[in-house]
């Protein structure tokens, strides 16, 4: 891939990225590139459809082929319809925000988000894809892969450069054990369940926000938390076809994203 055809990615990903217009400037800023190339970058995904004007400001959001792609792409993941009753139900009861994460090679992908009442309160940043190692939604997933693939995870992490955590593998069976994962401490962040099917993971459902006040709000979060990702669970191993995946049949080491 050209130089110029990685940073054109990358622009279309910080713009599809936090939902909402960006300018030249924060673009240019955000990926440490100059405000002239981020323009051209800019002007060439507008031309091919991919990126447009905001009606209301000079400011850039994803096009109509770019939003034609993903819907397309969503449409294939079909757990994600099945998620997102349960996702509003997670919401409304605990008023944080709630999300799906699915498994893509050796990342962990955003696809829904149910944002609740009490969103304001949420000092976590929703990111769209990250390596499974990275987050709470990415752990609950990647504690419940058999060990060969969390070996070949650790390899392909390393082999590019990505910084692993300190004592993942004893964290990855703390998780496995209790059944869910969380920031550190647990009060301070997100908490994440696996949603799997057969014997490994392919999703995680997350309830996002610092909100948690300890004690026994905290427990009946968790347990709110794992109700729902638990009922999701049991229509995926009713129906395994709702959790078919579209890259599923690829190799996870062939699915490299622009870093």
């Amino acid at each position: 891939m050209s130089s110029s055809a990685r940073r054109a990615l990358k622009i279309l990903a910080a713009v599809g990225e936090p939902g909402r217009p960006m300018g030249v400037t924060e673009i240019a800023r955000a990926l440490g590139i100059a405000p002239g190339t981020a323009f051209r970058g800019l002007d060439a995904l507008q031309s091919a459809g991919l990126l447009t004007r905001h009606p209301s400001a000079s400011r850039f959001v994803l096009g109509p082929v770019a939003l034609g792609l993903r819907q397309t792409l969503l449409s294939l993941v079909r757990i994600r319809d099945v998620a997102l009753p349960y996702l509003r139900q997670l919401a409304s009861a605990t008023g944080e925000t709630s999300s799906l994460h699915v498994r893509i090679g050796w990342y962990a992908a955003r696809i829904a988000i149910a944002p609740g009442p009490a969103e304001v309160t949420s000092g976590a940043i929703l990111r769209g894809m990250q390596p499974l190692s990275a987050e709470p939604s990415g752990r609950a997933i990647l504690a419940h892969l058999p060990r060969n693939q969390v070996a070949r995870f650790l390899n392909w992490a390393t082999a590019r450069g990505i910084v692993i955590p300190g004592g993942l593998e004893p964290e990855l069976a703390a998780l496995r054990a209790r059944g869910f994962a969380s920031a550190a401490p647990p009060e301070s962040g997100p908490i994440a369940f696996p949603i799997r099917k057969s014997d490994q993971a392919l999703a995680s459902v997350t309830l996002e926000g610092a909100g948690f006040a300890g004690g026994s709000l905290m427990s009946e979060r968790i347990a709110e938390c794992r109700a729902i990702a638990g009922a999701i669970e049991a229509l995926i191993r009713a129906n395994p076809d709702m959790g078919r995946q579209p890259f599923e049949h690829l190799d996870p080491g062939d699915i490299v994203l622009p870093s």
